[in-house]
């Protein structure tokens, strides 16, 4: 395989990656907005010191909004990072490399998965229509520089 198509290989691998980092991007505003979630109140008769005043609380909901906004920004450059991919996979003219790119590297599909679906030998399928795929994939112009999740 050349450098260019393990090149090819490498950014179509960032499909899964950006996923996953999207993934856990969700999981924590989830985990932020329960954070945020008043606690039950126990009255146990202890002293417990000050309650907090106004600025302390609306100085809290300011950071934590800023942070959820963060996450959600940094989420939304990551789908259209993704998109970008996809794009690019379906720019891919013959039919069968575009589907072949898209069960391998969007879908994360196994070779005998994909060589099932589309009804050719799996031999074939990972070796000569995969090579001939990468070879049709051009990585677009201006590729998002961001991948600082890989």
């Amino acid at each position: 395989m050349t450098a260019e198509n393990e090149a090819k290989k490498d950014y179509l691998m960032r499909y899964k990656w950006g996923k996953k980092k999207i993934e856990a991007i969700g999981q924590e505003i989830v985990q932020l907005r329960l954070s945020a979630l008043p606690r039950a109140i126990t009255y146990d008769g202890m002293p417990k010191g000050p309650a907090p005043t106004s600025d302390m609380l609306s100085g809290y909901a300011a950071e934590l909004d800023r942070l959820i906004a963060d996450l959600e920004a940094s989420r939304e450059k990551l789908y259209a990072e993704l998109s970008e991919m996809i794009r690019a996979i379906e720019a891919v003219e013959d039919p069968r490399c575009s589907i072949l790119l898209r069960y391998r590297y969007i879908q994360l599909k196994n070779w005998m998965y994909i060589a099932e679906q589309m009804g050719y030998s799996e031999v074939y399928v990972k070796g000569e229509l995969h090579g001939m795929a990468l070879n049709l994939f051009k990585i677009p112009e201006v590729p998002t520089k961001s991948y600082t999740y890989l």
